[in-house]
């Protein structure tokens, strides 16, 4: 009887740890999907915060680009309209005319070489050349837009410089024609060339 009673005893306390067991191993099964619940939602949170990091970035690279473009544009414009200053390779001319000979429109055809060539900005005299600029008056009293000009001329060109003198010494062209009015011009190309003057 002491045996059983002692038998009985032992597994009715043995009982309970197993119940117990299995409830911890079943609330570990839970807290572990939990955990492994949250990390999901943690890591997708990331990867999307990451994504808008990314979005913004490129956002903001894309405003910075599409700045630079219309600064840029402007400037073109603004040197093109003749109210901004330009400076960069390009060509001087000295246009010597000692008979008072060199009519305007050999003034005009140097303009339109040095254009064609691919001339960004122009200046004679110290007066700015734009599109609509006008080359007028008589051998030895030219103006340009009116402002007057003082022999010897000097042109001023920012551009392809190669490109610039071959155009103004092709055989025929704005050189040649002056050599025939008595004169000399002479194209030398330069690192740097500084076109200032300004359209009022």
């Amino acid at each position: 009887m002491l045996g059983f009673a002692l038998t009985v005893q032992i597994r009715n306390t043995d009982e309970p740890d197993v119940q117990v067991g299995a409830t911890r191993e079943a609330d570990l099964v839970l807290i572990l999907d939990e955990l492994n619940t949250r990390e999901e939602v943690l890591r997708r949170q990331i990867n999307e915060t990451r994504q808008t990091i990314e979005d913004l970035s490129t956002g903001q690279q894309q405003s910075d680009t599409a700045v630079e473009e219309a600064q840029a544009r402007a400037r073109a414009i603004g040197i093109l309209n003749g109210t901004l200053p330009a400076r960069g390779p390009g060509v001087r001319v000295t246009v010597r005319d000692p008979e008072r000979a060199v009519p305007s429109s050999a003034l005009l055809d140097a303009i339109q070489e040095l254009r064609g060539a691919g001339a960004e900005a122009i200046q004679v005299d110290g007066v700015r050349v734009i599109v609509s600029s006008a080359v007028t008056g008589n051998p030895g009293s030219l103006r340009i837009d009116g402002k007057p000009l003082t022999a010897p001329y000097d042109i001023r060109a920012v551009g392809p410089t190669a490109a610039m003198e071959v155009a103004l010494n092709v055989a025929g062209g704005f050189v040649a024609d002056v050599g025939r009015e008595g004169g000399t011009a002479r194209v030398t190309q330069a690192a740097e060339v500084v076109v200032e003057a300004l359209v009022d």
